[in-house]
């Protein structure tokens, strides 16, 4: 069940491609950038449920619960598909502009809201999830309260 599939291959790749591109960018763009690539790489990880792996973007505060909850999803949760609906940038409790023309404004949390497609045994009927991940920059690395909580019956 670890095995890539020819789709999750080609979104490493790309995720990949990202990272190594990240280098050329200005300091607004690059962490926007930075923080996309975790939130990606996250919510790539969780939805293949490779929760060790997911496990390194939780912030320490939820690292526990996460460890403890994540059996449960990965025996009962089957994720079909999830688009990303919104995302919001802070610095300091005030909302950031997504694009900064001319000034490299700094942020340091994010809200990104997910909507999921599962079916989460004893059921078979497919679900809506929607989850707002926030996401918070501690020490210059990007960390996500999952909200796990929600992929629980």
């Amino acid at each position: 069940m670890n095995n890539l599939t020819g789709h999750h291959r080609i979104k490493f790749l790309f995720l990949f491609l990202l990272i190594v591109s990240c280098g050329t960018l200005d300091p607004f763009k690059q962490s926007q950038q930075d923080l996309d690539i975790k939130i990606q790489a996250f919510n790539f990880e969780f939805e293949s449920k490779a929760f060790a792996r997911a496990a390194r973007f939780v912030h320490p505060d939820f690292l526990k619960d996460f460890r403890e909850k994540s059996l449960a999803v990965s025996k009962n949760t089957t994720f079909l598909e999830n688009t990303t609906l919104d995302l919001k940038l802070f610095k300091d409790e005030q909302p950031v502009r997504l694009t900064a023309p001319d000034s490299a404004e700094d942020f340091n949390r994010g809200e990104v809201t997910i909507r999921y497609q599962v079916s989460i045994l004893p059921s078979t009927n497919l679900k809506t999830i929607i989850v707002t991940q926030e996401w918070i920059k501690l020490k210059d690395t990007w960390v996500v309260n999952p909200k796990i909580d929600s992929f629980l019956n």
